[in-house]
């Protein structure tokens, strides 16, 4: 007799789905002013997104602190640095008119055919806990540059 482990069931994920696991991975939550599902703290906001096509699952990061252009070089370095030696997020520097510069991260997950809750449940919580380690490491890496 062959012993036949059933698959777990795959899930389309929604947004009611992603509040649901930010609950049971007690991270507190909300929604902006767009509309858009968010943790926010005051170094740096994770924002949960889904692509026009419903096939995309995207965590994009926005960090608070801004760079001036004097400082491009330095933080180019940095960034590029953690991109070589890290999967994710892939963090990029953003320049507004403004003129200051931004830190965004991003990662993504293809969900078109859908994917386990347990995974999407994984990812989410690996995400958000890189998001917070890239800021945390930027702090120290530049701290150390400017030393």
């Amino acid at each position: 007799m062959v012993d036949v482990t059933p698959s777990p069931a795959v899930v389309q994920p929604d947004r009611e789905l992603i509040i649901e696991i930010l609950d049971e991975l007690d991270l507190e939550h909300t929604v902006d002013s767009e509309g858009d599902l968010a943790i926010s703290t005051s170094e740096l906001t994770v924002f949960f997104l889904f692509g026009s096509e419903g096939d995309l699952f995207t965590i994009r990061t926005f960090y608070d602190r801004h760079y001036s252009v004097d400082e491009k070089p330095m933080l180019l370095t940095a960034l590029n640095e953690w991109n070589a030696d890290t999967m994710w997020p892939k963090v990029y520097a953003f320049t507004p008119d403004s003129g200051l510069i931004r830190v965004i991260g991003d990662a993504q997950l293809y969900i078109g055919a859908g994917v386990t809750r347990e995974h999407l449940t994984t990812v989410i919580a690996h995400w958000v806990r890189f998001a917070i380690k890239f800021h945390r490491w930027l702090a120290d890496r530049l701290a150390f540059e400017s030393d």
